[in-house]
């Protein structure tokens, strides 16, 4: 799994010094050239020069489909559109953008695509919640059967919308270790309580896991 990191400069930069601190492989894509030369020595990144909008460009990253790709350019359109060939020539769900106009962030959400705002403790915070579902699956050996690692939205007729989580009856052997709520990571406690589409996740036994759909989600 790899970020790639379209676009952008000063934003880019960072989020590329970020993302490698933290252990993750950054592929970066830019029109400027001077820009790209600094990148490649500075950091141990893969820095492809060229414009992030052709697909003869995009084609050199070999994009795997758990990859998370960030796209930085400063007009929506662009973004809008570079994020869409992204997921649908290579089949990448996790597009994270930085959205220039507040009024163009339902579009995007619309469309599917993580909406980032402000600059780089944003997008930052967006992507490592993109993480935790990779992180989490680092810890727990769920090829074996031994536990089930699920990820619900909770829609608006859930019978776990607006109670708090000591309120909902959750099976044995099963627990909620985050919820995402916007671009917020939210550490679960008794008192929290759920809103609709809320992104929850939940690890729990296998045995269990169409009661827990039942309970947050709905039969």
């Amino acid at each position: 799994m790899k970020i790639v990191i379209i676009g952008g400069q000063r934003i880019a930069y960072h989020l590329t010094r970020s993302m490698i601190s933290k252990g993750y492989r950054v592929y970066v894509v830019n029109k400027n050239a001077s820009f790209c030369e600094e990148l490649a020595k500075r950091f141990s990144a893969v820095v492809i020069h060229g414009d992030g909008s052709k697909k003869k460009v995009l084609d050199q990253i070999e994009f795997m489909k758990n990859d998370i790709a960030v796209v930085l350019t400063n007009r929506d359109k662009d973004n809008l559109i570079i994020s869409q060939m992204i997921r649908r020539y290579y089949g990448v769900e996790r597009v994270v953008t930085l959205a220039n106009d507040p009024d163009n962030i339902e579009i995007f959400d619309r469309l599917g695509i993580h909406v980032a705002v402000s600059p780089t403790i944003l997008l930052a915070q967006t992507i490592q919640n993109l993480l935790f579902v990779d992180e989490m699956l680092q810890f727990f050996p769920m090829e074996e059967g031994k536990l089930a690692f699920l990820r619900l939205e909770i829609p608006p007729t859930s019978p776990s919308a607006g109670k708090k989580l000591k309120e909902i009856v959750l099976p044995e052997d099963s627990v909620i270790g985050g919820i995402i709520r916007g671009n917020d990571f939210l550490i679960p406690r008794g008192d929290t309580s759920l809103q609709p589409q809320d992104r929850v996740f939940v690890i729990c036994d296998p045995k269990v896991q169409t009661r827990v759909v039942e309970a947050l989600v709905g039969a």
